[in-house]
């Protein structure tokens, strides 16, 4: 693998077909089941990152709410949107890091899904997120 190579996925993950044009710039993106529950990952590439050479929070969050909203989706299969989502930094990722997401359902009511997830590199938290969702 030379240089400007990205290495593949861990084992296990297939990339995911996306029709959302904003989504796609944050990728690729590959997902795996794990028992009941989907986990996606990314890494970390130049694209991603800001001034420090780290996963800049933008790239962060939209993945983020790709995560919360995959749990959402296979919890209704129907339209929703975010209506709330809040996040809380708790490590950096570097360029090369394998980012891994996953998401649970806390809570569902009538018109609303809250959501909670947590991305990690290497077994480490970067990201914490939580997110109420729309059912539409």
């Amino acid at each position: 693998m030379n240089k400007s190579e990205t290495p593949p996925p861990p084992e296990g993950f297939q990339p995911i077909i996306s029709e959302n044009p904003f989504g796609q710039a944050v990728g690729p993106i590959f997902e795996k089941k794990e028992k009941d529950a989907w986990v996606r990952g990314f890494r970390i590439g130049e694209k991603h990152t800001n001034r420090a050479k780290i996963a800049h929070g933008g790239a962060l969050m939209t993945f983020a709410d790709i995560i919360l909203a995959t749990a959402v989706w296979e919890e209704l299969q129907a339209p929703f949107v975010t209506i709330q989502m809040e996040s809380q930094f708790v490590s950096p990722a570097r360029v090369g890091a394998w980012v891994e997401g996953r998401a649970a359902i806390t809570k569902r009511t009538k018109d609303l899904v809250f959501v909670n997830g947590l991305l990690s590199a290497a077994e480490k938290p970067v990201l914490s997120v939580s997110g109420i969702f729309k059912i539409l």
